[in-house]
């Protein structure tokens, strides 16, 4: 049974909440001084009446100390109010003499946000480490000259690149490997990056590098280093063994410890151990410094892929990758076209990756697809790309079909197809006759003459009997009409021939497919659509490509491109630029002109009037 004592205590605490609640919310902050030495501070407390709030944030102010002083809390009831405040202490100072500004920043209070005023310390020099009267003064440069001769001793860090699978030890021709970059940065140094991850040679691409690195404390060969590491991947086109070579530049101050350390006044809110410490680090003396952090030499083999046992619709996915079943309808009709989805997922290159191939082959007719990429991680190595495309069956009847999908597995060393289980369709209509016939008239057959006798003319002039047969105009006339007809059937023949001309119609249907790729990039760059501008403009090449080469389009890599022509090629750096932006999945981004200028190029090198 509650007491009724405990009754009470609840309904005046109730109470003392409501009013307080009720209560005006305020946010003061204040510092006890305005005027500090160096190595001494200033009290800050920042009082918090009329509500809940959590700790503020002081904004970070550069070579300016703030450490926490602890919080009280009060509560007041003058005239039958309540006002409870909770008051947050901080003690701030610096080292270095100079101006200093807290500037405003919000508490929230209730969800309410709250603005203080700014707060201005002026840190004045320290007598105490001022030189003695009659000591003569340094040269002028010498300081200078000795701190950049300390800093040029002292190691100021360096980059590491690893594959992050640490049981593989290479990576094949058109891979995107994931790698692991560290830069390993002295433990007690202060860096500042000033720059991303940069590559310094041409044997790889860098990709999907993260934005925010991790940061770790790590022992590396005995000695402690403040680790920041960034995920990322890395492709190559041709074989070989290459250094990783990666940059970054930073600036990183050292602790010079050959510098005297000067003594400290004791006194005020920073005399403790525990402030001491933050004090003598911000006390020594540091040699700053614009460095470039480099990797080591570090090399990683480059293998190609292998020719044999390569499935004929590869086109260059390499990776882990699973088939997810499509959903085919039932009833098809011959010639019509039906819009399908499909779905690959897993881990790899999803940028080299095609639509998969409907099954089998000769039943269909397909186009082109769309596709949308989803990321499952930061690094765009791993999700699901789906395609929708169009299929038209050729076939009627009942039939099965099916999806497959081939690549290079790398972990396994081996080319992989996968097929989705086959599903019985219905097909109404008649197969589809993919080349016309041309339809020649047959020749009308002469009349044949009757077999009666015709008698002889009893009045024959003299002329008619003396012209020969060849003289006559009727004659003459026939045998022209004979030698039109025959021109005219020579022409038709050999109309036909080049109407059903594979050469001609392969020509022509590559020439459709350019113009409708390169129309399709037109309009993906007014939607400033990257991603979409560079897989359409690809495509157009591919095609080219795919007829000077005699191959499908679709298989022609970056890493084909790169071993068949030559290093300026515009193709080539078209491909490369293509492969950074193709992960890219955003809607919408700016659209340089330079990309539709190194298309133009590209597909300028490929007519038949520049080469």
């Amino acid at each position: 049974m509650v007491s009724p004592i405990h009754i009470i205590r609840c309904a005046v605490t109730a109470l003392l909440v409501v009013v307080s609640t009720a209560h005006a919310q305020e946010v003061e902050a204040a510092l006890d001084r305005d005027s500090v030495p160096a190595g001494q501070g200033a009290m800050l407390t920042i009082q918090i009446s009329g509500g809940r709030a959590a700790e503020p944030s002081i904004p970070a102010v550069k070579d300016l100390i703030v450490q926490p002083r602890g919080r009280s809390q009060n509560v007041q009831i003058v005239n039958g109010t309540t006002t409870m405040s909770v008051t947050y202490n901080y003690a701030v100072g610096s080292t270095i003499p100079g101006d200093y500004q807290i500037p405003s920043f919000e508490v929230v209070v209730d969800g309410r946000k709250f603005p203080t005023q700014p707060l201005n310390l002026k840190v004045v020099p320290d007598v105490s480490n001022v030189p003695p009267a009659g000591l003569p003064p340094a040269a002028p440069g010498t300081q200078g000259e000795q701190r950049e001769n300390t800093a040029s001793e002292q190691e100021t860090g360096f980059l590491t690149v690893e594959l992050a699978a640490s049981e593989r030890k290479h990576v094949y021709v058109g891979e995107i490997a994931p790698v692991r970059i560290r830069a390993w940065l002295p433990a007690d140094s202060q860096p500042q990056l000033r720059s991303g991850i940069q590559p310094e040679a041409k044997a790889f691409t860098l990709h999907n590098v993260s934005g925010q690195p991790q940061q770790s404390m790590e022992v590396k060969d005995g000695k402690r280093y403040i680790v920041a590491t960034w995920y990322g991947g890395i492709s190559a086109t041709k074989a070989g063994k290459y250094p990783a070579s990666l940059s970054l530049n930073a600036t990183v101050a050292i602790r010079d410890e050959s510098a005297p350390k000067p003594r400290r006044p004791r006194g005020g809110p920073f005399d403790d151990p525990f402030f001491d410490s933050a004090f003598d680090r911000m006390n020594a003396r540091y040699i700053q410094k614009d460095v470039t952090l480099s990797s080591l030499d570090q090399e990683i083999e480059v293998r190609p892929l292998p020719t044999a046992g390569r499935p004929q619709g590869f086109t260059g996915a390499v990776g882990d990758f699973k088939l997810e079943a499509a959903d085919f309808p039932t009833e098809w009709n011959s010639g019509e076209p039906r819009q399908l989805i499909a779905g690959i997922s897993g881990a790899g290159n999803f940028a080299l990756m095609n639509a998969p191939d409907l099954t089998p082959p000769e039943n269909w007719k397909t186009y082109p697809a769309k596709d949308e990429f989803t990321a499952n991680d930061e690094a765009s190595f791993s999700g699901t790309k789906r395609f929708q495309f169009s299929a038209v069956p050729k076939k009627g009847g009942e039939q099965e079909v099916g999806l497959t999908f081939s690549y290079f597995d790398p972990a396994a060393g081996e080319y992989k197809t996968l097929n989705s289980p086959l599903v019985k369709i219905r097909v109404a209509g008649e197969d589809m006759i993919e080349k016309e016939e041309i339809a020649i008239a047959e020749p009308t057959p002469e009349p044949k003459l009757e077999d009666t006798l015709v008698g002889q003319k009893t009045v024959v002039s003299a002329v008619g009997l003396l012209d020969p047969l060849v003289a006559r105009p009727a004659f003459v006339s026939l045998l022209a009409v004979a030698g039109g007809l025959s021109l005219l059937g020579g022409l038709l023949a050999v109309f036909r021939k080049r109407w059903q001309d594979p050469k001609r119609r392969a020509r022509i249907a590559m020439e459709a497919a350019t113009r409708g790729a390169l129309h399709a990039a037109g309009e993906r760059a007014a939607a400033r659509d990257v991603p979409g501008f560079f897989a359409a403009a690809r495509r157009a090449i591919q095609e080219r490509l795919g007829a000077q080469w005699n191959q499908p389009a679709q298989a022609i890599t970056l890493a084909e491109v790169a071993e068949r022509m030559p290093g300026d090629s515009p193709v080539l750096e078209f491909f490369r630029e293509a492969d950074l932006h193709e992960y890219s999945r955003s809607a919408a981004g700016e659209m340089f002109p330079r990309w539709q200028e190194l298309l133009d190029q590209a597909m300028q090198s490929l007519t038949p009037s520049a080469r």
